[in-house]
């Protein structure tokens, strides 16, 4: 049917400035989501089928019917929204650029670099910033950081000292840092990356390697962190993986949120000690909580 047919995209008639790139970064991130989301509910209502094919002969229908019928509803309301939007010009256009810049330069080795969550995030922040109209008071994270390998490795050595038990390995010069450990019978894998040159702005990347959950959740919770560029801040966030058991998330005070998901967030806050000097305590949030 015609009306099924994706609409044609314009071709782009203007390059992709940062702020069109963050916005159709996060877009896809936002779709990625949604098929996820489709993707488990759809699963959900499979499993389901059983103990919902009971015999229709009764003189009501069972509870657990109109808890499915709710749900296939909702799931189907889902799909037509995921379809919209796919099919939009907006989501279009952007595949149509991406063809276009993969047909001019088919090396996209750079784009292993580029994080994969954080960018519905980051283009909240850069909406928030637009409308406040700050008449040009930049904040930290636009300016990135400039840090020297030497800085850099003291960074680093420090945090080691700190964190004896977690083992460290530094690649590309110091400017990639893997982070493997075990903590609570899950596997970790965490890298850090600093791209940029120390004579020009920096930007600090961090994901969780692995495919599925918690890696995933934990990859949008680590680019979803204040102080993004902080790098100290983000070896401490990571440490906390290991050294706070997430039983009990701080915000909402429960252990399972209404997924199901244990707290997969590192969050920091400064507490006064016994002898009047701020501490940093890291403490366990569900990623629905951070908000």
């Amino acid at each position: 049917m015609a009306a099924a047919e994706a609409p044609q995209a314009a071709p782009p008639t203007e390059d992709y400035d940062e702020a069109k790139c963050i916005a159709a970064l996060a877009q896809l991130e936002r779709l990625k989501h949604q098929a996820r989301c489709l993707r488990a509910a759809l699963d959900d209502l499979r499993l389901t089928l059983p103990r919902i094919l009971e015999p229709f002969h009764m003189p009501s229908k069972p509870p657990m019917f109109h808890a499915f019928k709710d749900n296939l509803i909702k799931a189907q309301r889902d799909m037509k929204t995921f379809k919209s939007q796919w099919q939009g010009q907006e989501t279009q256009n952007i595949l149509e650029h991406a063809r276009k810049s993969a047909a001019a330069n088919p090396d996209l080795s750079a784009g292993a670099q580029i994080q994969q969550y954080g960018w519905i995030e980051k283009e909240k922040k850069e909406k928030e910033v637009s409308k406040k109209n700050e008449d040009g008071v930049k904040r930290a994270e636009d300016l990135g950081i400039r840090i020297t390998k030497e800085e850099r490795g003291r960074i680093v050595q420090q945090w080691r000292q700190i964190n004896p038990s977690i083992k460290v390995d530094e690649t590309d010069d110091g400017k990639q840092i893997l982070i493997p450990f075990v903590a609570d019978s899950t596997k970790y894998s965490f890298r850090v990356m600093i791209s940029g040159d120390a004579n020009l702005s920096q930007a600090v990347q961090a994901e969780c390697e692995g495919a599925g959950e918690p890696f995933t959740s934990v990859t949008r919770c680590l680019a979803s962190r204040p102080n993004p560029n902080d790098l100290k801040n983000l070896l401490d966030m990571i440490a906390a993986y290991k050294t706070v058991r997430g039983l009990q998330c701080v915000k909402c005070k429960r252990m399972l949120d209404d997924d199901t998901t244990k707290p997969i967030a590192r969050r920091c806050r400064q507490t006064a000690s016994a002898n009047e000097t701020s501490e940093t305590v890291w403490e366990p949030f569900h990623e629905g909580c951070l908000s």
